[in-house]
């Protein structure tokens, strides 16, 4: 396949993937908005998840709408050879592409890092492999965005590859360490409320591994050096958004089943139909704290102290 119909096929696929996402952002922010007029949550721009990923949506916006224009400019603007406008990586629109694209990786990437510290308590020590790879990302993509505007073959930059595995990394990672706290504090209420329990762990493993499957296809045809690698990188990024997107619209919904851990270990659910979030409790240098997850994400999930 030449780069010319592996970017058309880019976009094909991009464009329906777009949309889904844009739908899922914009449901997830309308529920965000109604659930922020709440008495216990806390301003919408206050919030670190909203905020990122907001301009997650930019970022996003901005790739697919370079991915739809380019095609154009090489079919129309060069009909005699549209095959060595897309071979030519220092276009400017190639170079503003990638770094839309790589702006949505790395925002993609930090906001599960941050679901992970804040879900944790708020642990620093267990985010340090994935802002270590986060920071390896970040080099790997500012080579990889330098390199590709003096390169012809995208097979010479040589930080594409290292760039997916750090985001693979981050990914498994956090998503196996969030999923697991999250087991390992409701299990013991498992019977009573293993549907909505599985429920989110289903959103959250099926959610990254969208994402996950997606990156691994375009390591694989980068790896063996095929065209068909523009059809996995051009929708990249609304794959990284639609990860996301599933999860806020969770949050957004309001249905997490509410469980209060104090120190007495009691336990209660909650069946209305705005529950509270989900709370644990830790002991740490100041005592007991109770910390919300799930819903209450929109307000950064700050500790309560009981």
């Amino acid at each position: 396949m030449s780069p010319p119909w592996a970017n058309l096929a880019g976009m094909a696929i991009g464009g329906p993937l777009y949309g889904v996402y844009f739908v899922l952002y914009v449901s997830s922010t309308y529920l965000l908005v109604r659930r922020s007029a709440g008495a216990h949550a806390g301003p919408l721009y206050r919030s670190v998840i909203f905020i990122a990923g907001l301009v997650l949506f930019l970022a996003v916006t901005a790739n697919f709408f370079l991915s739809v224009i380019r095609p154009f400019l090489g079919f129309i603007g060069h009909p005699a050879a549209p095959g060595a406008f897309f071979d030519d990586n220092s276009q400017i629109t190639t170079t503003v592409q990638n770094i839309f694209a790589s702006l949505a990786v790395l925002i993609s990437d930090g906001i599960i890092i941050y679901r992970l510290w804040v879900v944790w308590g708020r642990n620093k020590y267990v985010i340090v492999l994935p802002c270590l790879t986060l920071l390896g990302l970040l080099i790997a993509l500012i080579l990889t965005v330098e390199t590709t505007t003096h390169v012809d073959d995208i097979s010479l930059d040589k930080g594409l590859t290292p760039g997916l595995v750090f985001t693979l990394t981050t990914n498994l990672y956090s998503t196996g360490f969030i999923s697991w706290k999250i087991w390992h504090i409701t299990k013991a209420s498992s019977s009573v409320t293993g549907s909505n329990l599985r429920d989110l762990l289903t959103i959250i493993v099926e959610s990254a591994a969208i994402y996950t499957v997606w990156a691994v296809f375009y390591i694989v045809t980068h790896q063996i050096n095929s065209n068909v690698q523009f059809i996995a990188l051009i929708p990249l990024p609304s794959v990284a958004g639609i990860a996301n997107a599933l999860i806020q619209s969770r949050i957004g919904l309001g249905k997490a089943i509410e469980r209060t851990v104090p120190s007495g270990r009691s336990y209660s659910v909650s069946n209305s139909s705005n529950p509270p979030p989900l709370r644990f409790t830790t002991n740490g240098p100041q005592g007991n704290e109770a910390t919300a997850i799930g819903r209450s994400d929109l307000t950064e999930l700050k500790p309560m102290s009981l």
